[in-house]
Protein backbone atom coordinates (compact mmCIF):
# COMPACT_ATOMS: atom_id res chain seq x y z
CA UNK A 1 0.00 0.00 0.00
CA UNK A 2 1.62 3.33 -0.99
CA UNK A 3 1.03 5.94 1.58
CA UNK A 4 -0.14 9.29 0.34
CA UNK A 5 2.07 12.20 2.78
CA UNK A 6 0.21 15.37 2.75
CA UNK A 7 1.86 18.62 4.64
CA UNK A 8 -0.68 20.95 5.66
CA UNK A 9 0.93 24.32 6.31
CA UNK A 10 0.63 25.56 9.79
CA UNK A 11 0.21 29.23 10.50
CA UNK A 12 3.05 30.38 12.56
CA UNK A 13 -0.12 31.13 14.45
CA UNK A 14 -1.25 28.06 15.39
CA UNK A 15 2.12 26.72 15.38
CA UNK A 16 2.80 25.77 18.85
CA UNK A 17 6.12 26.48 20.20
CA UNK A 18 6.48 23.73 22.45
CA UNK A 19 7.92 20.23 22.42
CA UNK A 20 5.80 18.18 20.66
CA UNK A 21 4.90 15.01 22.05
CA UNK A 22 5.70 11.67 20.23
CA UNK A 23 5.49 7.91 20.71
CA UNK A 24 7.55 5.46 17.95
CA UNK A 25 5.44 3.94 15.44
CA UNK A 26 6.85 0.66 16.88
CA UNK A 27 5.27 1.32 20.43
CA UNK A 28 2.00 1.71 19.12
CA UNK A 29 1.20 0.05 15.87
CA UNK A 30 -1.09 -3.63 16.36
CA UNK A 31 -0.95 -6.77 14.26
CA UNK A 32 -4.27 -8.05 14.19
CA UNK A 33 -5.70 -11.60 15.03
CA UNK A 34 -7.95 -13.31 12.31
CA UNK A 35 -9.96 -16.52 13.39
CA UNK A 36 -11.95 -19.07 11.25
CA UNK A 37 -14.46 -21.95 11.75
CA UNK A 38 -12.12 -25.03 11.51
CA UNK A 39 -12.59 -28.79 11.98
CA UNK A 40 -10.17 -31.86 12.53
CA UNK A 41 -11.05 -34.38 8.80
CA UNK A 42 -9.90 -37.96 8.85
CA UNK A 43 -7.60 -38.20 6.20
CA UNK A 44 -9.68 -40.88 4.92
CA UNK A 45 -13.27 -42.67 5.89
CA UNK A 46 -14.17 -45.24 4.53
CA UNK A 47 -17.91 -46.45 4.49
CA UNK A 48 -16.85 -50.26 3.99
CA UNK A 49 -19.03 -52.58 1.87
CA UNK A 50 -19.82 -56.29 1.75
CA UNK A 51 -18.10 -57.29 -1.95
CA UNK A 52 -20.18 -61.18 -1.75
CA UNK A 53 -23.00 -61.86 -0.09
CA UNK A 54 -24.60 -63.34 2.79
CA UNK A 55 -25.29 -64.06 6.37
CA UNK A 56 -22.77 -61.72 8.51
CA UNK A 57 -21.29 -64.63 10.97
CA UNK A 58 -19.68 -62.25 13.17
CA UNK A 59 -18.82 -58.50 13.57
CA UNK A 60 -15.68 -57.98 16.00
CA UNK A 61 -15.65 -54.16 15.16
CA UNK A 62 -17.10 -52.16 17.82
CA UNK A 63 -17.87 -48.05 17.48
CA UNK A 64 -15.01 -46.29 18.71
CA UNK A 65 -12.26 -49.54 19.11
CA UNK A 66 -9.01 -49.01 16.89
CA UNK A 67 -8.06 -51.32 14.57
CA UNK A 68 -4.55 -52.33 12.57
CA UNK A 69 -4.24 -52.33 8.76
CA UNK A 70 -5.23 -55.77 8.00
CA UNK A 71 -7.38 -56.88 10.76
CA UNK A 72 -10.87 -58.71 10.45
CA UNK A 73 -13.52 -56.30 11.00
CA UNK A 74 -16.56 -58.41 9.63
CA UNK A 75 -16.81 -62.12 8.73
CA UNK A 76 -19.87 -63.43 6.61
CA UNK A 77 -20.76 -67.15 6.35
CA UNK A 78 -18.07 -69.27 3.47
CA UNK A 79 -19.55 -72.53 3.26
CA UNK A 80 -20.96 -72.12 0.10
CA UNK A 81 -17.86 -70.45 -1.21
CA UNK A 82 -16.24 -73.18 0.14
CA UNK A 83 -17.81 -75.69 -1.70
CA UNK A 84 -17.41 -73.55 -5.19
CA UNK A 85 -13.77 -73.41 -4.15
CA UNK A 86 -13.56 -77.19 -3.96
CA UNK A 87 -15.93 -78.22 -6.94
CA UNK A 88 -13.59 -75.55 -8.95
CA UNK A 89 -10.77 -77.78 -7.57
CA UNK A 90 -11.99 -80.48 -9.15
CA UNK A 91 -12.63 -79.46 -12.03
CA UNK A 92 -9.16 -78.65 -12.31
CA UNK A 93 -7.86 -82.01 -11.09
CA UNK A 94 -10.42 -83.63 -13.76
CA UNK A 95 -8.91 -81.85 -16.66
CA UNK A 96 -5.39 -82.52 -15.77
CA UNK A 97 -6.02 -85.82 -15.53
CA UNK A 98 -7.70 -86.38 -18.76
CA UNK A 99 -4.99 -83.91 -20.44
CA UNK A 100 -2.25 -86.50 -19.54
CA UNK A 101 -4.23 -88.90 -20.54
CA UNK A 102 -4.54 -87.48 -24.28
CA UNK A 103 -0.71 -86.50 -23.95
CA UNK A 104 -0.32 -89.94 -23.46
CA UNK A 105 -2.89 -91.34 -26.29
CA UNK A 106 -1.22 -88.59 -28.73
CA UNK A 107 2.35 -90.11 -28.32
CA UNK A 108 1.09 -93.33 -29.41
CA UNK A 109 -0.81 -91.95 -32.31
CA UNK A 110 2.13 -90.19 -33.82
CA UNK A 111 4.20 -93.97 -33.20
CA UNK A 112 1.68 -95.23 -35.21
CA UNK A 113 1.30 -92.33 -37.78
CA UNK A 114 5.71 -92.96 -38.27
CA UNK A 115 5.09 -96.54 -39.17
CA UNK A 116 2.32 -95.76 -40.94
CA UNK A 117 -0.94 -97.34 -39.10
CA UNK A 118 -2.54 -94.08 -38.51
CA UNK A 119 -3.23 -91.13 -41.31
CA UNK A 120 -2.15 -87.55 -41.03
CA UNK A 121 -5.87 -86.56 -40.32
CA UNK A 122 -6.71 -88.11 -37.37
CA UNK A 123 -2.97 -87.47 -35.91
CA UNK A 124 -4.13 -83.49 -36.44
CA UNK A 125 -8.01 -84.45 -34.62
CA UNK A 126 -5.69 -86.03 -31.87
CA UNK A 127 -3.48 -82.90 -31.32
CA UNK A 128 -6.94 -80.74 -31.56
CA UNK A 129 -8.55 -82.57 -28.82
CA UNK A 130 -5.21 -82.18 -26.66
CA UNK A 131 -5.16 -77.90 -27.48
CA UNK A 132 -8.94 -77.97 -26.56
CA UNK A 133 -8.13 -79.91 -23.21
CA UNK A 134 -5.31 -77.60 -22.26
CA UNK A 135 -7.52 -74.72 -23.17
CA UNK A 136 -10.17 -75.93 -21.03
CA UNK A 137 -7.31 -76.70 -17.81
CA UNK A 138 -6.67 -73.13 -18.35
CA UNK A 139 -10.08 -71.88 -17.97
CA UNK A 140 -10.79 -74.14 -15.16
CA UNK A 141 -8.01 -72.90 -13.45
CA UNK A 142 -9.35 -69.40 -13.35
CA UNK A 143 -12.46 -70.04 -12.58
CA UNK A 144 -10.52 -71.86 -9.21
CA UNK A 145 -8.92 -68.56 -8.15
CA UNK A 146 -11.91 -66.80 -8.61
CA UNK A 147 -13.42 -69.03 -6.40
CA UNK A 148 -10.36 -68.81 -3.96
CA UNK A 149 -10.88 -64.78 -4.58
CA UNK A 150 -14.88 -64.70 -4.11
CA UNK A 151 -14.13 -67.10 -0.58
CA UNK A 152 -11.17 -64.83 0.35
CA UNK A 153 -14.15 -61.77 0.50
CA UNK A 154 -15.92 -63.41 3.32
CA UNK A 155 -13.69 -61.51 5.61
CA UNK A 156 -13.29 -58.10 5.71
CA UNK A 157 -9.87 -56.12 6.87
CA UNK A 158 -9.08 -52.83 7.59
CA UNK A 159 -7.86 -50.84 5.15
CA UNK A 160 -5.82 -49.12 7.39
CA UNK A 161 -5.40 -48.38 10.32
CA UNK A 162 -8.21 -46.61 11.79
CA UNK A 163 -11.15 -46.27 14.48
CA UNK A 164 -14.90 -47.43 13.65
CA UNK A 165 -17.01 -44.45 13.86
CA UNK A 166 -20.26 -46.32 12.81
CA UNK A 167 -21.90 -49.60 12.59
CA UNK A 168 -24.31 -50.04 10.00
CA UNK A 169 -24.83 -53.91 10.43
CA UNK A 170 -25.23 -56.49 12.92
CA UNK A 171 -24.90 -60.06 13.38
CA UNK A 172 -27.47 -62.13 11.93
CA UNK A 173 -27.82 -59.35 8.97
CA UNK A 174 -27.92 -60.07 5.51
CA UNK A 175 -25.11 -58.80 3.27
CA UNK A 176 -25.44 -58.20 -0.07
CA UNK A 177 -22.15 -56.79 -2.32
CA UNK A 178 -22.34 -52.86 -2.23
CA UNK A 179 -24.04 -52.53 1.10
CA UNK A 180 -21.91 -50.37 3.16
CA UNK A 181 -21.66 -52.25 7.28
CA UNK A 182 -19.17 -49.61 9.05
CA UNK A 183 -17.31 -46.52 8.73
CA UNK A 184 -14.00 -46.55 9.05
CA UNK A 185 -11.86 -43.66 10.12
CA UNK A 186 -7.92 -43.25 10.14
CA UNK A 187 -6.30 -43.09 13.05
CA UNK A 188 -2.90 -40.99 11.52
CA UNK A 189 -2.88 -38.02 9.05
CA UNK A 190 -5.62 -36.39 9.92
CA UNK A 191 -5.98 -32.28 8.30
CA UNK A 192 -7.11 -29.43 9.81
CA UNK A 193 -9.69 -28.15 7.71
CA UNK A 194 -10.90 -24.06 8.16
CA UNK A 195 -13.27 -22.00 6.13
CA UNK A 196 -11.90 -18.85 5.39
CA UNK A 197 -13.16 -15.88 4.31
CA UNK A 198 -12.07 -14.49 0.68
CA UNK A 199 -11.30 -11.37 1.80
CA UNK A 200 -8.92 -12.94 4.81
CA UNK A 201 -7.48 -15.38 2.36
CA UNK A 202 -4.30 -12.81 1.45
CA UNK A 203 -3.27 -12.28 5.44
CA UNK A 204 -4.15 -16.34 6.11
CA UNK A 205 -1.26 -17.10 3.41
CA UNK A 206 1.21 -13.80 4.46
CA UNK A 207 0.91 -15.06 7.91
CA UNK A 208 4.27 -16.36 9.79
CA UNK A 209 2.36 -19.17 11.75
CA UNK A 210 -1.30 -20.98 12.39
CA UNK A 211 -2.85 -22.40 15.30
CA UNK A 212 -5.76 -24.50 15.68
CA UNK A 213 -7.74 -23.95 18.88
CA UNK A 214 -10.08 -26.65 19.99
CA UNK A 215 -10.68 -28.69 23.16
CA UNK A 216 -9.06 -26.20 25.75
CA UNK A 217 -5.43 -26.16 23.68
CA UNK A 218 -3.53 -24.66 20.93
CA UNK A 219 -1.90 -26.93 18.45
CA UNK A 220 0.65 -25.14 15.69
CA UNK A 221 -0.54 -26.30 12.27
CA UNK A 222 0.83 -25.73 8.87
CA UNK A 223 -1.13 -24.60 5.75
CA UNK A 224 -0.75 -27.35 2.93
CA UNK A 225 -3.09 -26.01 0.39
CA UNK A 226 -5.93 -23.79 -0.24
CA UNK A 227 -8.88 -24.68 -2.40
CA UNK A 228 -9.54 -22.36 -4.95
CA UNK A 229 -13.31 -22.86 -5.15
CA UNK A 230 -15.50 -20.48 -3.41
CA UNK A 231 -18.56 -20.91 -1.45
CA UNK A 232 -21.20 -19.01 -3.38
CA UNK A 233 -23.11 -18.55 0.17
CA UNK A 234 -20.51 -17.28 2.03
CA UNK A 235 -17.65 -16.59 0.11
CA UNK A 236 -15.10 -18.93 1.95
CA UNK A 237 -12.48 -20.85 0.59
CA UNK A 238 -11.61 -23.61 2.81
CA UNK A 239 -8.08 -23.75 3.64
CA UNK A 240 -6.19 -27.10 4.54
CA UNK A 241 -3.91 -27.89 7.14
CA UNK A 242 -1.35 -30.55 8.81
CA UNK A 243 -0.39 -30.61 12.23
CA UNK A 244 2.96 -33.26 14.17
CA UNK A 245 0.76 -33.57 17.02
CA UNK A 246 -1.99 -36.24 16.58
CA UNK A 247 -5.48 -34.84 16.18
CA UNK A 248 -8.95 -36.49 16.67
CA UNK A 249 -10.99 -36.00 13.88
CA UNK A 250 -14.20 -34.54 14.43
CA UNK A 251 -12.94 -31.87 16.92
CA UNK A 252 -13.93 -28.22 16.49
CA UNK A 253 -12.74 -25.10 16.88
CA UNK A 254 -11.34 -21.99 15.72
CA UNK A 255 -8.06 -21.56 13.28
CA UNK A 256 -5.91 -18.42 14.27
CA UNK A 257 -3.53 -16.13 12.64
CA UNK A 258 -2.19 -12.90 13.03
CA UNK A 259 -1.49 -10.40 10.30
CA UNK A 260 2.30 -9.24 9.23
CA UNK A 261 1.12 -6.44 8.42
CA UNK A 262 1.35 -3.13 11.12
CA UNK A 263 -1.97 -2.03 11.72
CA UNK A 264 -2.61 2.00 13.55
CA UNK A 265 -5.11 1.88 15.99
CA UNK A 266 -8.56 3.53 15.48
CA UNK A 267 -7.98 6.18 18.37
CA UNK A 268 -4.64 7.42 15.93
CA UNK A 269 -6.63 8.13 13.20
CA UNK A 270 -8.22 11.46 12.91
CA UNK A 271 -9.89 12.70 10.19
CA UNK A 272 -9.06 16.70 9.16
CA UNK A 273 -10.58 18.48 5.61
CA UNK A 274 -12.99 15.18 5.20
CA UNK A 275 -9.92 12.70 5.31
CA UNK A 276 -8.34 10.07 7.31
CA UNK A 277 -5.47 10.25 8.97
CA UNK A 278 -2.36 10.20 11.36
CA UNK A 279 -0.18 13.33 12.43
CA UNK A 280 3.73 12.91 12.70
CA UNK A 281 6.49 14.97 13.56
CA UNK A 282 8.79 15.80 10.99
CA UNK A 283 11.80 17.92 10.85
CA UNK A 284 9.97 19.43 13.72
CA UNK A 285 7.13 20.23 12.51
CA UNK A 286 3.35 18.38 12.48
CA UNK A 287 3.10 16.32 9.03
CA UNK A 288 -0.15 15.08 8.29
CA UNK A 289 -0.10 11.14 6.47
CA UNK A 290 -3.53 10.49 5.00
CA UNK A 291 -5.05 7.25 5.29
CA UNK A 292 -6.98 6.70 2.20
CA UNK A 293 -8.39 2.84 3.70
CA UNK A 294 -8.97 4.02 7.17
CA UNK A 295 -12.30 2.95 8.36
CA UNK A 296 -14.40 4.07 11.44
CA UNK A 297 -13.36 1.86 14.46
CA UNK A 298 -11.19 -0.22 13.25
CA UNK A 299 -7.39 -0.87 13.10
CA UNK A 300 -5.66 0.61 9.11
CA UNK A 301 -2.85 -1.27 7.98
CA UNK A 302 0.26 1.33 7.60
CA UNK A 303 3.59 0.80 5.42
CA UNK A 304 5.38 3.76 7.32
CA UNK A 305 8.93 3.24 9.00
CA UNK A 306 9.01 1.39 12.72
CA UNK A 307 11.10 4.48 13.75
CA UNK A 308 8.15 7.05 12.65
CA UNK A 309 7.40 9.47 15.47
CA UNK A 310 3.50 9.85 15.80
CA UNK A 311 2.61 12.87 17.46
CA UNK A 312 0.81 11.64 20.54
CA UNK A 313 -0.93 14.38 23.36
CA UNK A 314 -1.34 16.99 21.34
CA UNK A 315 -2.92 15.34 18.11
CA UNK A 316 -6.40 16.17 18.45
CA UNK A 317 -5.81 19.96 18.10
CA UNK A 318 -3.28 20.54 15.48
CA UNK A 319 -4.64 21.94 12.59
CA UNK A 320 -8.10 23.12 14.47
CA UNK A 321 -8.91 26.80 14.55
CA UNK A 322 -9.19 26.53 18.29
CA UNK A 323 -5.88 25.84 18.83
CA UNK A 324 -4.62 28.69 18.43
CA UNK A 325 -5.88 30.50 21.56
Amino acid sequence: MKTLIALICIAPALAWGGQWSTRPLAEVVQYPEYRAPAQVVAAERARVAAEVSGRIEALPARVGQRFERGAELLRIDDRSYRLDVERARNQVELLANRLRLAEAQLAQHRALAARGFLSADALRIKETELAVLGSELGAARQALDSARLQLARTVIRAPYAGVVGERLASVGDFAAPGTPLLVLAASAGAEVHAQVPVSLMATLRAAAGWQLHAGGEAVAVTLQRVSPLVSTAGQMQEAVFTAAAALTPGLAGELRWRSTTPHLPPAWVQRRDGEAGVWVLSAGRPLFVALPHAEAGRAVAVDLPADTALIDAERFSIGLPEAAQ
